[in-house]
């Protein structure tokens, strides 16, 4: 829906582009003052008009390596702080697919070998947050405390059994799946998972939105999270959103 709507505001600023108009056409729809000097106020009536009667989560998707010092900033400052803050709100859907630049190698049908770009601490980590996610049934509720204790520890190997235990896990079986044919089968999936990215990642954390991935979007979502949520999402703009609100547009019948 966004990118067909996209399309149609490019083709009217070819086309009739206001001269009283002088902002890029993703602006356009800011307001109604705007949209009516850039010709566009009825375009995106119909626009907010539609995406307001079933807004959808925003979906962030990141591919990250446990000990990449962007990627921990990244999930300590952003994605976890802003997961917190709108988990009640249901309008920021969040996963995340700890391999990052890791390398594969078969050694046998049922065993990969692993060389990761921090190091072997590094490879053990991944296994760690992996283990986690999967002990935990994959509820994110319950495995991202974790991976974010860890992910702040300035000793995140040394602390990571502190952060499992804190959480309520058991470590032993955190541990057996660590050293395991289970954690190496789940290193396994997450290496085919960011393998599969489309354009494929050239750095980390490479960050998804709603499935996409650009620069641009990647900038904004790493400078402020929270507000590149609020003002991502279609919807009513929760409280939580606080100064980040849009303009609420106003939809005529």
């Amino acid at each position: 829906m966004k990118s067909a709507f996209c399309v149609l505001l490019l083709a009217l600023a070819i086309n009739c582009a206001s001269a009283h108009c002088n902002l890029q056409p993703k602006y356009w729809c800011d307001s109604d003052a705007i949209a009516e000097k850039c010709g566009a106020l009825q375009l995106c009536q119909d626009y907010f008009l539609t995406v307001r009667s079933n807004p959808r989560p925003v979906q962030v998707d990141l591919y990250y390596e446990s000990l990449c010092p962007y990627c921990r900033q990244f999930i300590t400052e952003q994605l976890y702080p802003t997961w917190n803050k709108l988990y009640n709100t249901r309008i920021f859907n969040v996963s995340i697919v700890p391999y990052g630049n890791a390398q594969e190698k078969q050694v046998s049908p049922d065993k990969y070998e692993y060389q990761c770009q921090h190091g072997p601490d590094e490879c053990t980590l991944n296994l760690v947050e992996n283990c986690v996610m999967k002990h935990t049934g994959d509820a994110i509720e319950k495995y991202f405390p974790v991976i974010n204790c860890i992910e702040s520890s300035d000793q995140p190997i040394n602390d990571s059994k502190k952060c499992v235990e804190k959480a309520g896990l058991k470590w032993k079986a955190i541990e057996k799946c660590v050293n395991g044919s289970e954690g190496n089968m789940l290193i396994h999936k997450a290496a085919m998972k960011t393998s599969a990215l489309n354009p494929p990642h050239k750095y980390v954390p490479w960050i998804l939105v709603n499935g996409v991935h650009s620069d641009a979007m990647q900038q904004d979502a790493q400078s402020d999270l929270l507000k590149f949520v609020c003002d991502t999402y279609t919807g009513d703009k929760p409280s939580e959103c606080g100064s980040f609100m849009k303009q609420q547009y106003s939809v005529k019948y």
